[in-house]
């Protein structure tokens, strides 16, 4: 009975949106501004039906799945009463993605020293998942940095290049994420200079920057990257750990400072699928999302990086 209540919902949703989309071809004459207000509740609730009915191992007495009924009679009486209600509001979206593309898409960053700023870095990369960031940074014109493991670059060249032609910077986290503890000088020389002439072959440019994977290094590894430096964190959501993104939320939320580090990882679901909360929860809060390099040009981090690191 559930799966045939869920199939008759979802059958309800598609055929509401193909008589909104029927009669919004009835009057090419639109009136935004009269329309606006009611279209906007029409698409919210929408959008709440449709996250309602994808979350299907939500109870039955879920107070959201509840709702279609309800809403169904809303919606025909709305359109009902203004055939040209979608029609009207479609150039009004339209509308707004172009500005977006113009005031955001294209603008340059600017960075202001005096202003707070923090730095992203996604680890473990890159995947499939990573493409979900590189929208969300491109929707918001802002940058991170990704410490990629040389062994996934293989076939990822295109996807780098963008990151980079965005301004992300690509730092290097070894070719198969070995403790760099547990093997020989040798063996991390090769972890290092293997996965330097991936990313060099996919962008053209040598990695500023070495993560050692867990962030576990000595003396030992300290030689193997040489003048480079080792790029460590303030704060570490150990996402990787619990793949869930309210106590990824948790461990940044209240706690971020000006010059912080945060470490989190491009290849957890849980957080390429929802990276644009905590995108606009920083901007929001005033922090202006930087690359490492550029973190380490406006601020003195060797204090967190020393103290955070594990040697």
């Amino acid at each position: 009975m559930r799966k045939l209540r869920i199939g008759l919902m979802q059958g309800f949703m598609a055929g509401n949106l193909v008589i909104l989309l029927a009669f919004s071809m009835l009057s090419p004459h639109a009136q935004p501004h009269r329309f606006h207000r009611n279209f906007i509740q029409v698409r919210s609730e929408v959008l709440v039906i449709d996250r309602a009915l994808n979350k299907i191992n939500q109870p039955d007495d879920s107070p959201i799945l509840a709702q279609p009924l309800i809403v169904k009679q809303w919606l025909n009486r709305q359109v009902l009463k203004n055939p040209s209600l979608i029609l009207s509001v479609y150039h009004e979206i339209k509308e707004e993605e172009r500005l977006l593309q113009e005031t955001l898409i294209n603008k340059p960053r600017v960075i202001d020293p005096n202003q707070p700023m923090i730095a992203l870095t996604f680890d473990d990369g890159p995947r499939p998942s990573t493409e979900k960031v590189y929208a969300a940074l491109k929707k918001h014109n802002v940058v991170a940095t990704f410490f990629v493991i040389g062994m996934y670059v293989y076939g990822k060249s295109e996807l780098l290049q963008r990151l980079v032609e965005q301004g992300n910077e690509i730092g290097n986290h070894s070719w198969s994420h070995l403790n760099f503890r547990d093997i020989s000088h040798e063996e991390v020389v090769s972890q290092i200079v293997r996965t330097d002439a991936a990313i060099e072959r996919a962008i053209g440019v040598k990695p500023r920057f070495v993560r050692p994977p867990m962030g576990l290094f000595d003396t030992n590894v300290r030689l193997a990257v040489g003048d480079r430096q080792i790029a460590m964190w303030s704060i570490d959501t150990l996402d990787w750990k619990h793949k869930n993104w309210g106590k990824t939320m948790d461990a940044i939320v209240g706690k971020v400072r000006d010059g912080d580090i945060i470490l989190i990882h491009d290849l957890v679901d849980s957080t390429a699928n929802n990276i644009e909360e905590l995108i606009i929860y920083l901007k929001e809060e005033g922090y202006q999302l930087v690359t490492m390099s550029e973190l380490v040009k406006y601020r003195s981090v060797q204090e967190k990086v020393v103290r955070f690191a594990r040697p």
